[in-house]
């Protein structure tokens, strides 16, 4: 595998990322606006030192995560159903293939996306970059393209 083709693999990933993250800063401040409206005309405070803070914090927290992932999936949905590949793959000229006799389909696509992004949220933003030295270092490709047994080539 070319030196070029892995850093634009990579580059495709933190662009992804990086439109993602404009889009669910959007999302961020409506859902707490949302969130400061409803408890507003309570008269409802939440204090650290309040038993209910931890558990309101968690659950603050959890909305966050669960917002990113929803807005990446519905990023990478309309890029799919667009231009058949996320945008940063589409500029990079790179493209996501199979790598066993089955066709690469829609759900397969955002399955494997969608392993991607779980795997970033749940490791809170250390798997790209165990995944990159990895690849990079050793050339194992990460986790989710073996588990989805696809890969990324040029196009």
């Amino acid at each position: 595998m070319g030196f070029t083709l892995k850093y634009r693999r990579i580059g495709t990933f933190m662009i992804d990322m990086a439109i993602v993250q404009m889009f669910a800063m959007v999302g961020r401040d409506i859902y707490l606006g949302v969130i400061a409206y409803i408890s507003k005309g309570t008269g409802m405070t939440l204090s650290l030192n309040d038993s209910i803070a931890l558990p309101a914090l968690l659950l603050l927290f959890i909305g966050l995560m669960l917002l990113f992932i929803g807005v990446f999936m519905g990023y990478q949905w309309i890029c799919y159903r667009l231009l058949g590949t996320s945008l940063s793959r589409y500029l990079l000229s790179v493209q996501v293939v199979s790598t066993d006799d089955k066709p690469l389909t829609k759900q397969r696509y955002l399955k494997r996306e969608f392993n991607k992004i779980y795997l970033c949220v749940a490791t809170l933003g250390l798997y790209p970059l165990y995944c990159g030295a990895q690849y990079l270092a050793f050339s194992n490709p990460p986790m989710h393209d073996r588990t989805n047994h696809t890969t990324v080539v040029e196009s």
